[in-house]
């Protein structure tokens, strides 16, 4: 029992992983483990609409298991800049845990493996629900999360492009609530350039005149 204890104190830890998407109702951001959560719901749901041959268990496991690997490496948004050592991190984290929880930390750290590797029908289908369930969203809270980021229309469009070869009609059907949120105000079409500093700007210009004279 202790050490059982003790394991499942660990994975408590993934409520208090933050990430960059809102609930719903924008009141305040989702974190990983609700995310996981919803994730293997979504797979729920979708079961008569996937692929008869996609062992819709597995999926789940996939689902539930994808970002424990963030208890110990956190999570960074999938637009961000600087994603640098992120896997490496991950993959960190779930080794160890693999040494101190033999059974479990192993299963886990196989379905991450799969998971990132894209091997299987069910990490597809989870990787792209993984991205929907942001989207869906972002749609809900008027772009949000986008706004926040930065996050243009074309952005979006390639991060997503993957779900084309998986689900043409899921990504064909994003792409139009993605035109309209662009209609609406909620990202832009257009690349978005960094703020200006006038002031910083004139003043080196100031100085390349004054080194001349």
């Amino acid at each position: 029992m202790k050490d059982l204890q003790s394991l499942l104190i660990e994975i408590d830890g993934l409520k208090s992983v933050y990430r960059k998407s809102y609930i719903s109702d924008g009141s305040r951001n989702e974190n990983s483990a609700e995310h996981s959560w919803h994730l293997a719901l979504a797979l729920m749901s979708l079961k008569p609409h996937l692929p008869k041959e996609l062992n819709i268990d597995h999926a789940i496991k996939l689902a539930l298991a994808h970002d424990i690997c963030e208890i110990g490496a956190g999570d960074v948004s999938a637009y961000a800049a600087d994603r640098t050592n992120q896997a490496e991190k991950e993959e960190a984290y779930l080794n160890s845990l693999a040494k101190r929880y033999p059974a479990f930390g192993s299963d886990i750290l196989a379905l991450w493996v799969e998971y990132e590797s894209q091997v299987s029908l069910e990490s597809h289908w989870v990787k792209l629900l993984d991205k929907l369930l942001p989207f869906l969203l972002n749609l809900a809270n008027e772009g949000r999360t986008w706004q926040e980021q930065g996050i243009t229309a074309p952005m979006v469009r390639e991060h997503n492009r993957f779900i084309d070869t998986v689900a043409p009609n899921i990504y064909q059907w994003m792409m139009r609530e993605l035109d309209d949120a662009v209609k609406k105000g909620w990202t832009t079409s257009n690349r978005i350039m960094p703020e200006l500093n006038l002031s910083r700007l004139f003043s080196g210009v100031m100085i390349e005149h004054i080194a001349e004279i």
